[in-house]
C-alpha cells in the first residue's frame, strides 16, 4: 500500500473512531434518562397509592344503602331518603345546574316552578280555600287616604276667615274699664281751679292703674315692680281700697281687664303712637338733653329704646308701672302735672279703646262649609275580606317540599318570583347576598357532574356546603316553614366520606409496569448497540495501530535512502 493510500485510510479510520465515541456518549446519556424516567414512574404510582376520593352515601327507596362519587348532581338531585345540600360559593350564592335555573327562570311563581318537577297535581284536584283578598288592602289604603285627606279639609273653627276682630269701643273690657274708670279719670283731669288739688288728682289715677295690676299682688298686700329706667316701685292694695272705683263698686269689673293687661301668654302692647316714638328716639339721641328729661319722656312713652339703639313699643303692664311711677315723682323730673302729665294720662285712656279686641265668631259662614264638608264624607269599601281561591295541591309532599326550599334559597322569602310586578303597583323584592348579587349562580353541566372539580374546589375552600335542616323556629324572613339552610363544614358530613381511590391506583399501577417494561427494553437495546460499537471500536483500533506501523516505517526507509 502507498504512503498516501495508507494516510487516506488513516484518517478514514480516525473519523469511524470519532463518529462511534459520539454515538457511544448519546446512548449512555439515554440510559440515564432511563433511571429519571423509572424515578417520575415511581413517583405517580406513588401519588396514586396515596390519593383518595370523596363518595356520598344515600339509601334507595328499600333502605338499601347506595355509594357513589360525590358529585354536584348526587347532592343537588332529589333523593327520597337523601339530606339536601347546596354548593355555595364565595359570593354566598347557591349553584344549581343548568336545569334548575332554567326552570326557575322560566317560572311565574313557586308552584310554576314546583309545576316543572311534577309534584304538582292537576287543577281539578287542588283545594279551595278562603284566602286573604289582596284588593281588600288596596282598597281600604285607599280608603283611609282619602278619609285622611278628607279630615285634612275639615273646617277650622280657629281659621281667621270663621272671626271677625272687633276693637274699641265695642268691645266688653273697654266698656268695663271705661266705666269703671271714670270717676277717678275725672277727678285726675279737674284743672288748678277744681276741688282737688293736683296731687290729689295725681293720685287719683295711680288708682286706675293699681286696678289694672291688681291681678299680679295678693289681695291686701303689695308688689315691687321696675320702671323701664330701672327704678323700683311698691304698689299696694291700699290703692285698691281707696279709690273711687272700689267705692262705686266697680272693682270686680276691672278684675277682667287686669287679667288681660297682666297675661303673659297674651301680651297686649301699647297703642301705636309715631309722635311718642320720634319724641323718644330724637330725646335719647341729644347729648344736650339731661338723664332727668330722657328719664321722665322714657317714662311717658308708648316705647322704649332697645339694645340696638331702636324704638319699641312697650307692653301695656310696662305702661301702666312707668305712668304709676311718673304720677308719684313727677315733681323730681321738673314736670308740672297740668302740662306734663294730663296730656299724657288723656293719651292712656285715649289708648285703652284700642288695647282690646274680641272675635266674633262667623257661625253662618262656618255652619255651610262644615255640612258641605260632611257630605263629601268618603264610602268605606265593601270589598270582602276573604276570597275563595283554589290552592295547587302538592302531590309528593317530600319532593315538593325538596323544591320549595331550592325555590326559597333562589329566590327570596315571597312565592311570588323577585321583580314580580304585583296589582297594586308594588314590585317583589328578590332575595341578594351581602354583595347585591342574586341568591344563585349557574354551574355548567360539566363542572356539576365532575367528582374531581368538587372535591378540589371543597379542599380548597373554593366553595362551601349548606344543608337544610328542620328546626322548632324557623328564621323571619326566610319563606320556609320548620326549616332552614345552615351552613356546615363538609368533613362533618356523615354522609360524605373520604376513601383511596381505588380506579386511580390501578391505572398508575398498569402503567408503572408498563413503564419499566418499556424502560427495560430500551435499556437492553441500548446496551447490544454498544457492545456492537464496542466490537467495531476493537477493530478499527487494531486497523489503526497496523496502519500507523507501515506508515512510520515506510517514511523511516526513505529517509534512510535519501541521507
Amino acid at each position: 500500500m502507498g504512503l498516501s493510500a495508507s494516510q487516506a485510510r488513516l484518517l478514514s479510520i480516525t473519523s469511524r473512531l470519532s463518529d462511534n465515541e459520539l454515538r457511544s456518549q448519546t446512548i449512555t446519556t439515554a440510559k440515564t434518562s432511563l433511571a429519571n424516567e423509572t424515578t417520575a414512574a415511581s413517583a405517580a404510582y406513588m401519588d396514586a397509592l396515596n390519593s383518595t376520593e370523596l363518595l356520598y352515601t344515600t339509601y334507595d327507596g328499600g333502605g338499601n344503602k347506595v355509594t357513589e362519587k360525590l358529585t354536584g348532581v348526587s347532592l343537588s338531585q332529589y333523593g327520597e331518603l337523601k339530606n339536601q345540600y347546596g354548593i355555595i360559593n364565595q359570593h354566598g350564592q347557591i349553584l344549581v345546574s343548568e336545569l334548575d335555573a332554567t326552570n326557575y327562570e322560566t317560572s311565574s311563581d313557586m308552584y310554576d316552578f314546583l309545576d316543572k318537577y311534577g309534584v304538582i297535581a292537576p287543577e281539578s284536584e287542588w283545594e279551595t280555600v278562603q284566602v286573604e283578598n289582596p284588593q281588600w288592602q288596596i282598597d281600604w289604603d285607599k280608603y283611609n287616604q282619602d278619609y285622611a285627606d278628607w279630615l285634612l279639609k275639615k273646617p277650622d273653627r280657629s281659621d281667621e276667615k270663621y272671626w271677625e276682630e272687633v276693637s274699641g269701643v265695642n268691645t266688653e273690657l273697654y266698656q268695663k274699664f271705661k266705666e269703671a274708670s271714670a270717676s277717678c279719670y275725672s277727678n285726675a283731669m279737674m284743672g288748678a281751679a277744681g276741688s282737688l288739688d293736683e296731687t290729689m288728682s295725681s293720685r287719683c289715677y295711680k288708682h286706675v292703674l293699681a286696678h289694672l295690676l291688681m291681678s299680679e299682688f295678693p289681695e291686701g298686700g303689695s308688689k315691687k315692680y321696675q320702671t323701664i329706667t330701672g327704678n323700683n316701685i311698691d304698689i299696694g292694695w291700699d290703692f285698691i281700697n281707696g279709690s273711687a272705683i272700689n267705692n262705686t263698686g266697680k272693682t270686680p269689673d276691672m278684675i277682667p281687664v287686669s287679667d288681660a293687661v297682666c297675661d303673659t301668654s297674651d301680651i297686649i302692647y301699647c297703642a301705636e303712637n309715631e309722635g311718642m316714638k320720634q319724641e323718644l328716639l330724637d330725646t335719647m339721641n341729644d347729648p344736650t338733653v339731661d338723664q332727668k328729661r330722657k328719664d321722665a319722656v322714657s317714662l311717658m312713652s308708648n316705647y322704649y329704646i332697645d339694645a340696638n339703639g331702636d324704638a319699641q313699643l312697650k307692653t301695656l303692664k310696662q305702661k301702666c308701672i312707668d305712668l304709676y311711677y311718673l304720677l308719684t315723682y313727677y315733681k323730681d323730673f321738673g314736670l308740672d302735672y297740668y302740662n306734663d302729665c294730663q296730656p299724657i294720662l288723656a293719651t292712656f285712656q285715649a289708648d285703652m279703646e284700642y288695647a282690646f279686641t274680641e272675635n266674633v265668631f262667623k257661625k253662618d259662614l262656618y255652619d255651610g262649609e262644615y255640612n258641605a264638608w260632611l257630605a263629601d264624607e268618603p264610602d268605606k269599601p265593601e270589598t270582602p275580606y276573604y276570597i275563595d281561591e283554589a290552592v295547587p295541591t302538592i302531590e309528593n309532599k317530600d319532593k315538593g317540599q325538596w323544591y320549595i326550599n331550592l325555590w326559597h334559597r333562589m329566590n327570596g322569602p315571597s312565592e311570588e318570583k323577585a321583580g314580580t310586578v304585583l296589582e297594586d303597583g308594588t314590585v317583589v323584592e328578590g332575595g341578594k347576598t351581602t354583595g347585591g348579587r342574586p341568591l344563585y349562580k349557574v354551574l355548567e353541566d360539566g363542572l356539576m357532574d365532575n367528582p374531581g372539580w368538587l372535591q378540589s374546589a371543597l379542599e380548597n375552600g373554593t366553595v362551601t356546603l349548606e344543608q337544610v335542616q328542620f328546626v322548632e323556629e324557623t328564621e323571619v324572613g326566610t319563606g320556609l316553614a320548620d326549616c332552614e339552610w345552615t351552613s356546615i363544614i363538609w368533613t362533618n358530613a356523615a354522609d360524605i366520606t373520604e376513601s383511596q381511590n381505588e380506579t386511580a391506583i390501578t391505572l398508575a399501577e398498569i402503567k408503572y409496569e408498563q413503564a419499566l417494561n418499556d424502560i427495560e427494553a430500551k435499556d437492553k437495546q441500548f446496551d447490544n448497540q454498544l457492545k456492537i460499537l464496542d466490537t467495531e471500536h476493537n477493530a478499527l483500533q487494531t486497523e489503526y495501530d497496523s496502519i500507523k506501523s507501515i506508515i512510520e516505517k515506510t517514511i523511516e526507509r526513505n529517509l534512510k535512502l535519501y541521507s
